[in-house]
């Protein structure tokens, strides 16, 4: 049996402000990680030209990119880049052990969960390994 009654009354839309975020401290933190990942993406693509400009073997590349590198512009940017990236991961790192639960083992009647601090503590050991194997290669090429 079909109901086709067609209905005249207008759904209630609640009016919700532009900034209905920023009356919460949860939401402006969240707002806040998700805006520095527009910094890391400024990182992310001035590594890959600084990177790349080698292999297309242009002439004066190395001076071009170390007049704009020591710019002060660019010094203050990549600092308050740095900041950015350095607070993403931070409250990405924190933010891990609440989004996925590991267990010790793998037996389903094992309940016990690995504590949130050997979560954060290994993704740091993961990212200064990482930076230090970048810099010792960076170094030695």
């Amino acid at each position: 049996m079909d109901n086709n009654v067609k209905s005249y009354r207008k759904p209630y839309n609640r009016p919700v402000k532009r900034t209905w975020w920023a009356d919460w401290s949860f939401y402006v933190a969240y707002m806040l990680r998700e805006g520095t990942a527009f910094l890391a993406v400024f990182v992310a693509l001035e590594l890959l030209v600084i990177t790349a400009l080698p292999f297309f073997a242009i002439k004066g590349a190395d001076a071009a990119v170390t007049a704009v590198l020591s710019n002060p512009i660019a010094f203050i940017l990549n600092l308050i880049a740095l900041v950015a990236v350095v607070f993403h991961a931070f409250t990405w790192y924190n933010l891990m052990p609440k989004a996925m639960r590991m267990f010790f083992t793998k037996k389903p009647d094992d309940t016990r969960l690995i504590p949130d601090k050997f979560y954060v503590f290994g993704l740091w050991g993961a990212t200064a390994a990482a930076t230090l194997v970048i810099i010792l290669v960076l170094t030695l090429v």
